[in-house]
């Protein structure tokens, strides 16, 4: 009844709203006016929902036949209603092409908002490599399509035209806007969404503290709307990571730090830089590295019961464990209450400062046979694709 309400408000305070009840009306005034003159001399009007279907029918020009007034004044009402029929069908079809056109303007200005989108992925910020790295995302995850993705930025239309001309990202969606603002993440339906990826974003600032404080501000806005949508950031300089972790970031990537520490082996050991490449780019080695929520029925089991059970798949390697997956607010919370479990004081000072040091995404890589397995682990796997 609330969007009934709605929708009827809407449409009273539009533009079109008078042509519409002048339209409307005529179908019930002319259609009385036929009903007086045929009443008695045509049996084809025999009650006024015959008069009132001939109205509808003449207005929409389709003119079945079905129905002709045979009186003098029958047909002086048929000839106004022709000709406001005319009338009313162009000014329907120019009304319905307005909509349609302006619609889609304010779609590639980025002035949409998507209240009624769920499950999907936010991407705030710009890169100049935009139309690779979305590709990169949609070839990685079969799960997502393009128009599952809303990127919020203050780039140029032309660059979202450029990005729309391909055949993959045709259907993307454009939320115009600082990423970091609430009206913005709002528009974008951020309550709703899956995931929020934050880009360490130069295209309005090539500065790396501006850059990075406002990835924190993103956060820190995203996690005030909904504390359960993930978040993953590109992180510029490390200094800033410990304001991530308080604004419970569930996953910080290293731009800098991954490119050095790449170096760094790739001077140690030959070859290591394109191992970690063809890792990451299932395309080339038709392998991706994947994790696999641990069922219910192993927590508190050894990993070397899950191994044993769950490494017998052909193509398949176990590689370790990722502890304290999900929600930070939640994981934090349940562990908390499970510290103030005891009466101990010593005890319960210890467990407080194991929850205030807990880490969320931890991977154990190949742990010992005797390591047990936590609530709310994932399995990594490096799996054949092909």
């Amino acid at each position: 009844m609330k969007k009934i309400k709605q929708l009827f408000n809407e449409v009273r305070n539009s533009s079109y709203s008078k042509p519409l009840l002048f339209f409307l009306s005529s179908f019930f005034v002319l259609g009385l006016f036929l009903f007086i003159f045929e009443l008695g001399k045509n049996e084809q009007f025999l009650n006024f929902l015959d008069s009132l279907w001939w109205a509808i029918v003449t207005f929409s020009t389709t003119g079945y036949g079905d129905k002709v007034p045979i009186t003098g004044g029958g047909r002086a009402v048929a000839v106004i209603m022709i000709f406001i029929g005319i009338a009313g069908s162009s000014f329907l079809s120019g009304t319905f092409a307005s909509i349609f056109v302006d619609q889609n303007t304010r779609a590639r200005r980025g002035l949409m908002d998507f209240p009624k989108m769920k499950d999907h992925y936010i991407i705030c910020g710009w890169k100049d490599h935009m139309k690779e790295i979305l590709h990169e995302i949609l070839a990685v995850s079969a799960d997502i399509q393009s128009e599952n993705i809303i990127i919020i930025s203050n780039v140029v239309t032309e660059k979202i035209e450029e990005l729309k001309e391909d055949k993959l990202l045709k259907n993307i969606n454009f939320v115009r806007g600082d990423y970091f603002s609430e009206s913005a993440l709002e528009r974008a339906n951020v309550r709703s969404a899956e995931k929020v990826i934050i880009l360490a974003d130069t295209y309005e600032s090539s500065a790396i503290s501006e850059v990075d404080s406002k990835t924190v501000m993103t956060v820190l806005t995203v996690k005030a709307l909904s504390r359960d949508v993930y978040t993953c950031v590109e992180l510029l300089d490390k200094k800033y990571e410990n304001y991530l972790k308080q604004a419970q970031c569930d996953e910080i990537l290293y731009a800098r730090d991954l490119s050095r520490r790449m170096l760094a082996n790739a001077t140690a050991t030959s070859g290591m830089s394109h191992i970690i490449f063809d890792l990451l780019s299932n395309e080339i080695s038709n392998t991706r590295l994947t994790t696999i929520p641990v069922p219910q029925g192993y927590v508190g089991k050894t990993y070397k019961e899950y191994k044993n059970e769950y490494c017998t798949a052909a193509n398949t390697v176990l590689l370790g464990i990722l502890e304290n997956t999900g929600s930070p607010n939640r994981i934090k919370i349940e562990a908390l209450r499970e510290a103030q479990k005891t009466s101990n004081v010593s005890e319960l000072v210890n467990n407080l400062q194991k929850v205030k040091g807990l880490e969320i995404n931890r991977p154990i890589l190949i742990p010992s046979d005797d390591y047990v397995l936590q609530k709310y682990a994932k399995a990594i796997f490096l799996e054949k694709t092909n």
